[in-house]
């Protein structure tokens, strides 16, 4: 049971990470710098793995749920 929780915790707090990254690069789109473009492009990066490690917590619940 705690491993079901602290698997479900952890996809709640991946959920609000990809939802800052979110709001921020659709907030700061189109960086006038180089270090804009930098920042915006590892929000990206930090967006689209908070995306797979949802993929995969998920799967560990499935897997936890069949047991």
């Amino acid at each position: 049971m705690t491993q079901r929780i602290r698997v479900v915790v952890s996809i709640v707090i991946s959920a609000v990470l990809l939802g800052l990254v979110v709001v921020y690069c659709i907030k700061w789109w189109m960086p006038v710098g180089a270090i804009g473009w930098i920042i915006w492009g590892a929000m990206a990066i930090i967006g689209i793995s908070a995306i797979y490690r949802i993929s995969n917590l998920a799967k560990i619940l499935g897997d936890i749920d069949k047991e």
